[in-house]
């Protein structure tokens, strides 16, 4: 169950094609979308809002291996985890949006999926 929660199917862009929303596998039709610099799994609405919300270019790692993703309607905003949340933020503030860590908090890779 944890395996297939921490899965997703990486779609074309819903508000442009040359970046990606991520499917839940576990939960179809529910795409990881930020909202408040929360990134939540959220079903599709149909609304212009919501295809922006969840689409996310894929970047060069900004710890300069990787990739990082931005937000296609929050350019310089980076997907990263701090303290076990996931959130959004451009690294100009502190506690979640701590500068000194955006780097090493928004790089990751794309794998293989755990579950089918």
């Amino acid at each position: 169950m944890l395996k297939n929660d921490a899965t997703f199917t990486v779609r074309r862009g819903l508000s442009d094609s040359s970046c990606y929303p991520f499917e839940s596998v576990n939960y179809p039709g529910r795409f990881l979308r930020h909202a408040g610099g929360r990134i939540r799994l959220a079903v599709d609405e149909g609304s212009a809002l919501f295809t922006a919300d969840a689409t996310f270019c894929v970047r060069p790692g900004l710890g300069g291996t990787g990739v990082s993703l931005e937000p296609i309607n929050q350019p310089g905003s980076f997907v990263r985890h701090v303290e076990s949340q996931v959130s959004i933020a451009a690294g100009a503030g502190n506690g979640g949006n701590r500068p000194h860590t955006l780097s090493a908090d928004s790089v990751g890779n794309l794998a293989a999926p755990w579950a089918p």
